[in-house]
């Protein structure tokens, strides 16, 4: 099997909200309400990186942004 080094580019609504501390129940509110970007496939939610890091510019300050777009660099 071969391994590949490439970053994750999508993410479920449980990776999110496990990553930012919330509950999964407020990254749907935030997908309803169009605060944040996701994509439907099939049954279920994914959320790109780009999408999280807009919604994280957005939302927090510049320092705060960063530090949960490298825990996602992570993930």
């Amino acid at each position: 099997m071969q391994t590949s080094n490439r970053k994750k580019s999508f993410f479920s609504i449980k990776e999110v909200a496990d990553t930012l501390s919330v509950n999964e129940r407020t990254i749907r509110r935030w997908i309803s309400a169009g605060d944040l970007s996701a994509h439907r496939v099939g049954r279920q939610w994914r959320i790109s990186l780009q999408d999280i890091e807009a919604f994280l510019s957005a939302r927090y300050s510049r320092a705060d942004a960063m530090s949960a777009k490298v825990l996602f660099l992570n993930v």
